[in-house]
């Protein structure tokens, strides 16, 4: 079924929300690659200590939990439209904050904004995208999007730096272009519409309750695979530059193209697998790809020598790409309509825990032993995670 939706040309409405939405996921990945580059000057900028980054992260993850966890309701409410116009808005305002706050807590509480906002343009989307255009391929290019803005992000800020240029105005900028991703989508409010005769149309009419959803223990289980996989995700995007630098004595400007090049082959993963994602199934597709990532990041807590880590960081970034986009396509089917537009928001709130969680967990262990755990550390949450998703596949046999 999925892929003869796949070959039918798209509405030109459809085209417009499809263009629109990638624009804003590859906005939506721009922070997230700038922090790893941008952490070290902004521990220099407030006196902290490598650990404080899961102070920062866990207050956008606050922020990201509250709208993502409702989206179902606030779409049902408001309108896909309005909720995306609001949420840019209201991520734009919490990046020009973290951008020109000129003290620490100032920016703990712009990031819980910035989290306001981006957990409702996540769920927003990917709940859209489930239910009213649900293709795999389409999925796996919305999520390269997030990746091609996630793997910018990087070169952007280092170039920042390298010019001598402070780490507040790569924030500043991103603010801006966040601004016009919702003046973007106010100016072709009516293309979001969901149609009646969209596949999925009716389940947000027709979600079951938040109650009833998550006395599911499949939902459970999902719910876990999703905080284990963006958990460990993010952190070899935010830890391996300072594990690169710090501990391992690596040029810095060398480092920070290794740290891009993670990014961009997530990015490239999405893309290609974008591509060939019709013709492979998702459970041995997402198999495959846990026990390829937990290769390539044991190659990164081993390191025999330099190019081994480069390498196993590269192959991380492209086994982890299709999972997410993957496992979020397959919610409607795995779970129905019904409980898709909860369980979408309540994956994408415990991707965003994961988020805000793990990666600062893994600077308070790297601050009480050394930056060394981050490899282990990367290993145990992608075996847990390759085994959450073993339960889930038994669940559903």
């Amino acid at each position: 079924m999925h892929a003869a939706q796949t070959r039918r040309s798209p509405a030109p409405s459809a085209l417009t929300v499809i263009i629109t939405a990638y624009l804003i996921f590859i906005v939506l990945g721009f922070p997230d690659g700038m922090l790893g580059i941008a952490w070290p000057s902004i521990m220099g900028t407030f006196g902290l200590q490598n650990a404080q980054m899961g102070t920062l992260l866990l207050a956008s993850t606050l922020g990201i939990l509250v709208t993502s966890f409702n989206v179902g309701r606030l779409i049902a409410w408001f309108g896909i439209s309005n909720v995306l116009i609001a949420a840019n808005v209201l991520r734009a305002v919490g990046l020009l904050g973290i951008g020109l706050a000129p003290q620490w807590p100032l920016l703990v509480a712009s990031a819980f904004l910035f989290g306001l906002g981006s957990g409702a343009i996540d769920g927003g989307i990917n709940t859209y995208f489930a239910l009213n255009l649900p293709s795999p391929r389409l999925m796996n290019w919305l999520h390269a999007s997030f990746g091609l803005g996630a793997t910018i992000g990087p070169i952007m800020m280092t170039a920042l730096l390298s010019m001598g240029g402070i780490w507040r105005w790569g924030y500043v900028i991103v603010a801006l272009v966040q601004m016009g991703m919702g003046l973007l989508v106010w100016a072709r409010a009516n293309a979001w519409q969901t149609r009646a005769d969209t596949p999925g149309a009716e389940a947000v009419t027709t979600r079951t309750s938040t109650r009833a959803t998550l006395a599911r223990p499949i939902v459970w289980v999902n719910i876990a695979i999703f905080f284990f996989y963006t958990g460990i995700e993010v952190t070899a995007g935010s830890w391996s530059y300072s594990l690169f630098t710090e501990a391992r004595g690596i040029p810095v400007a060398v480092a920070g193209f290794w740290a891009s090049l993670y990014w961009g082959s997530f990015t490239l993963g999405r893309f290609f697998f974008g591509i060939v994602a019709d013709r492979f199934a998702v459970i041995p597709t997402v198999r495959a790809m846990c026990l390829t990532a937990i290769a390539a990041a044991a190659c990164i807590w081993w390191n025999p020598a330099d190019w081994v880590s480069f390498g196993g960081l590269a192959v991380l970034g492209f086994a982890m790409a299709p999972i997410f986009p993957l496992m979020i396509t397959a919610t409607p089917l795995r779970l129905g309509s019904g409980d898709a537009s909860n369980a979408i928001g309540f994956q994408v709130a415990a991707a965003s825990l994961g988020i805000g969680l793990l990666p600062g967990l893994a600077g308070l262990l790297a601050d009480q032993f050394s930056l060394e755990i981050v490899g282990p550390f990367m290993v145990s949450g992608l075996v847990v995670m390759t085994v959450l998703h073993e339960i889930a596949v038994r669940y559903h046999k």
